[in-house]
């Protein structure tokens, strides 16, 4: 009995230092006493902090001020330093993933290390005063008050999966076990940062981390994607992982390695810097811009440093791993990033299936996008793109069938699908991506209001066989008839190295259609432009919100309802042009009457074209009359 009484309150002792250690608030800190411009002076000393190596420990450097800049008016201020002392010459100089690392001097914070000087000393740097950080906490965040899925916030919830706020069909597992390797990506040229040369010897600073950390692309993705960001250079760097969960209970200090993420999951795009200040679940980090996208709505991590590589060459850089989810980026500035932690952003689940009929294998990859209008049209369609890549043998002389699905409220249905066939002789999946571009581009661009997208699922078939055909002859079974017939046209095809075939496809000839010769054009259906998938449009003026709002809609359905590759189309190419106002009146009344006629007869009136699925891409147009 005293047995059993010992072992029922050793359990009560257990669940109540349970119950306190879950009670215990999380360590928080708040802003220090800060040190203005003004009151900083050439000469004085002090002390940055950073995180170097896997232990995560928090470790100081010497710094010493040199000067400070006045870059000109609308630039934004800066202050020169150098570093010394153990751990810096350790290190080799100042390494990329310092960007953030706070300063002080007399217990004070000065601000943030941000900059350095392309291929000159390692150990010389720049400073962005704090007080050109702080009033990003306080800055406008419209887009905080999205309406659009976000990660799930229930603490409950301990798996790695990704919950939004529609239906459960929209949830997705989040891939936390697979490790591909990574890679980083120079944004932008060091040339085009928004502040010049204190000496105007050199021709630029160094951006300690204007790098982007790609997780999961191989060299033709990174390619890719490359040209979606205006031709950005890749280049591989280290291996390393991110794992894909939230933390709904981390810390962040001052000095605490911190990642900034657009794209994780089985495909991750993002960059890892360092955390300049901490008030509460504000943070403050980089002191300088991840991608420049203003206010912002991107995925704040936590990340931890496997080592660094020394920068005695100019080049050092700390490698690091990005973490959990923790927060939300709201503001991505010239004078750095800040975000909340407990927040999280908006985001889209994109899931692309892909079957290579050829190896007979088929591979499904998961992603979520932080929801940014900018960048969902190119992520999303480098995502697929990379799929594609990575899963076939080869995409050359291959045919790709293509099936996207958008679920989005842009379409009164709900779902934005699509259809089509592609065929390329080099890199068939530059093309077979073009139309989820289109799509993505289309609904990203509604300017009466924010279209929701709440998910994107890509299915690809891709078959290392040309799937092509040359139309050689079309014969109808009839040489005269009058509106309202139905004339068969017998199509014959060649198909790439393979026995002709027929294919026959009825006509009803349009009730409006004028007497005389009728000319038939047969051809494939329309590839998308180029320039249409990459969001070129020509301009359109307009007064009247209605009709802004019809283009948009109208913009949507024809690349629904627009031809597909494998199909036959049949469509009149015989047109009638008023040569003035008295010849437009009489088509008019001549149309008028002709669809009065047949409505009396019993003639429904039709499309002026006819379409008939193949297995075959078209490559030519042929005129029948």
């Amino acid at each position: 009995m005293q047995s059993l009484l010992k072992k029922f309150v050793s359990k009560i002792l257990l669940s109540m230092a349970l119950i306190i250690f879950i009670m215990m608030p999380m360590k928080t800190f708040a802003m220090p006493e800060i040190m203005t411009l003004d009151q900083v002076q050439k000469g004085m000393h002090g002390l940055a902090y950073t995180v170097i190596d896997s232990s995560g420990a928090i470790e100081s450097f010497d710094i010493e001020i040199i000067g400070l800049m006045n870059n000109g008016k609308g630039s934004n201020k800066m202050i020169m330093a150098k570093a010394s002392g153990a751990l810096i010459e350790k290190t080799g100089g100042v390494l990329q993933g310092m960007s953030g690392s706070p300063v002080y001097i007399d217990g004070k914070l000065v601000g943030a290390l941000s900059a350095g000087l392309k291929e000159m000393s390692p150990y010389t740097f720049f400073i962005t005063p704090i007080e050109l950080m702080l009033p990003l906490w306080t800055l406008p965040d419209p887009k905080s008050d999205s309406k659009y899925q976000q990660l799930n916030t229930n603490n409950n919830n301990n798996n790695n999966e990704i919950a939004t706020t529609q239906d459960a069909e929209n949830k997705q597992n989040a891939s936390a076990n697979d490790v591909p390797n990574f890679f980083n990506m120079d944004m932008q040229d060091i040339d085009r940062l928004n502040f010049e040369s204190p000496t105007k010897m050199y021709t630029s600073y160094e951006n300690q981390i204007n790098r982007l950390f790609l997780d999961g692309f191989d060299s033709r993705g990174i390619q890719f994607l490359s040209q979606q960001f205006n031709g950005s250079k890749l280049y591989a760097a280290d291996a390393a992982d991110i794992e894909s969960r939230i933390d709904y209970n981390a810390a962040l200090e001052p000095g605490s390695p911190i990642g900034v993420a657009v794209v994780y999951g089985d495909f991750s795009v993002g960059a890892t810097g360092t955390v300049t200040a901490v008030d509460g679940k504000k943070v403050l980090g980089f002191g300088h811009s991840f991608i420049h996208a203003g206010n912002s709505n991107f995925f704040m991590t936590n990340a931890s440093i496997i080592g660094s590589v020394n920068g005695e060459t100019g080049s050092g850089v700390k490698v690091a791993n990005m973490g959990s989810i923790i927060g939300r980026i709201n503001q991505d500035r010239d004078a750095g990033i800040a975000g909340i932690m407990g927040m999280f952003p908006s985001s889209i689940p994109i899931k692309v299936k892909v079957t290579d009929k050829s190896l007979g294998k088929t591979e499904t990859y998961n992603a979520t996008i932080a929801y940014n209008e900018n960048l969902i049209p190119k992520l999303g369609a480098s995502i697929a793109y990379t799929a594609l890549s990575k899963t076939a043998d080869s995409l050359a002389e291959s045919t790709v069938d293509v099936t996207f699905d958008i679920k989005t409220n842009a379409v009164k249905s709900g779902s934005l699908k699509r259809q089509n066939v592609f065929y390329n002789s080099t890199d068939v999946g530059q093309v077979a991506v073009l139309e989820l571009m289109q799509a993505l581009n289309i609904v990203c661009s509604n300017t009466m209001v924010e279209s929701d997208i709440f998910s994107i699922e890509v299915d690809m078939t891709i078959d290392n066989e040309r799937r092509t055909a040359s139309i050689v002859s079309v014969v109808p079974d009839k040489k005269v008839v009058k509106p309202g017939d139905t004339v068969n046209l017998t199509v014959t095809l060649q198909p790439y190295r393979k026995a002709s075939e027929t294919v026959v496809i009825p006509y009803t000839v349009p009730v409006t259609m004028r007497e005389g010769l009728l000319t038939l054009d047969v051809h494939s259906g329309a590839v998308v432009p180029a320039s249409q998938a990459s969001g070129n449009s020509s301009v359109i003026i307009s007064t009247d919100s209605n009709d802004v709002a019809k283009i948009y809609n109208d913009k949507i359905n024809e690349l629904i309802n627009a031809g597909r590759n494998n199909q036959l189309v049949v469509e009149p190419n015989s047109t009638f042009e008023p040569k003035n106002n008295r010849e437009l009146r009489q088509e008019i009344e001549r149309i008028k009457k002709a669809k009065l006629k047949a409505a009396k007869l019993g003639i429904k009136p039709v499309a002026n074209e006819a379409k008939v699925d193949i297995d075959y891409i078209i490559d030519n147009v042929v005129h029948t009359t």
